[in-house]
């Protein structure tokens, strides 16, 4: 008998694949576990380069389907195919994704949401990054003066939109875990996540378009200070996982929570304008006024 326990991420600083920002009880999890032969746990762990932890969870379930496959019984394999059959949907993931779903560790719903949510991410947090440092350039379509305080007002109510939108999605999102005790709905969760995903996308793509109109001289004023109001929120929200992540971490701790009276963890997503936003914007629509007036 070699066969052996592994960890994927490492279990104590300073081991292969150790992540930092992990708590013990995501560490211990079934979910972070391979079975390997005493040979390969040894050389995955030598040479953590050589073997990411993406691969390892590949490796799994790879492993999982043609044991299912080519080992196990008529029954076996039916059994398998029918547990599998409701997560075909998540296919195209990451296998760390699929692997919380199927395992169902201690907090998997947060957790499942977590991952998805830095997946699906992880691009447009990095393209508003690149937007708000200035490191690319896309062309936009001139803004006619008679056409000005039309774009404007389009400009804000498709703002006011989004951010009301990512509110009702948090709320919907917080209901899809389901009630104390029980389990949460995954394709509730997974189609909430992709609709958050939209909403951020068209909160940069507004950034974008306000980043480089082409808006009349008498107008600059007005669209500059548009910019960066909605964009610096929704970037808030690359909190969200860290803060799930910090609420699993709390399971297997004297939190005070009961099954009778449940300890309810409250986060805010914070929204707030420039100082002095509307006053300033209002000024800026007198001065508009008063250059194309004369």
């Amino acid at each position: 008998m070699i066969g052996e326990a592994a960890h994927i991420m490492g279990a104590k600083l300073g081991a292969a694949r150790y992540d930092a920002a992990m708590s013990d009880v995501t560490r211990a999890a079934i979910t972070n576990g391979i079975w390997l032969c005493r040979n390969c746990h040894g050389e995955i762990d030598r040479d953590a380069a050589a073997y990411p932890a993406e691969l390892l969870f590949a490796w799994r379930k790879e492993h999982e389907e043609r044991a299912a496959r080519e080992l196990g019984t008529r029954g076996d394999r039916i059994r398998y195919e029918t547990e599998m059959a409701p997560f075909d949907f998540l296919s195209g993931y990451p296998p760390i994704i699929q692997r919380i779903v199927i395992d169902k560790p201690p907090g998997w719903e947060w957790r499942f949401v977590a991952e998805l949510m830095r997946h699906l991410n992880k691009p447009q947090f990095k393209r508003l990054k690149n937007l708000q440092a200035g490191h690319y350039y896309s062309p936009q379509p001139r803004v006619q003066s008679d056409q000005f305080l039309s774009w404007v007002v389009e400009r804000s109510r498709v703002m006011s939109n989004l951010v009301g939108l990512l509110a009702s999605l948090i709320g919907r999102l917080t209901a899809s875990w389901g009630e104390p005790g029980e389990p949460g709905d995954v394709e509730e969760m997974h189609d909430v996540c992709i609709l958050i995903h939209g909403a951020l996308t068209a909160i940069i793509d507004c950034e974008e378009s306000l980043h480089f109109a082409h808006v009349p001289n008498e107008g600059e004023a007005i669209r500059t200070l548009l910019m960066n109001v909605v964009g610096p929120n929704a970037a808030n929200l690359a909190e969200f996982p860290d803060k799930l992540d910090e609420v699993v971490a709390m399971i297997p701790t004297d939190h005070g929570g009961t099954a009778e009276e449940p300890l309810i963890i409250q986060w805010t997503f914070p929204f707030s304008l420039p100082d002095r936003f509307n006053e300033r914007f209002e000024e800026a629509l007198r001065l508009y006024e008063r250059d194309i007036l004369g």
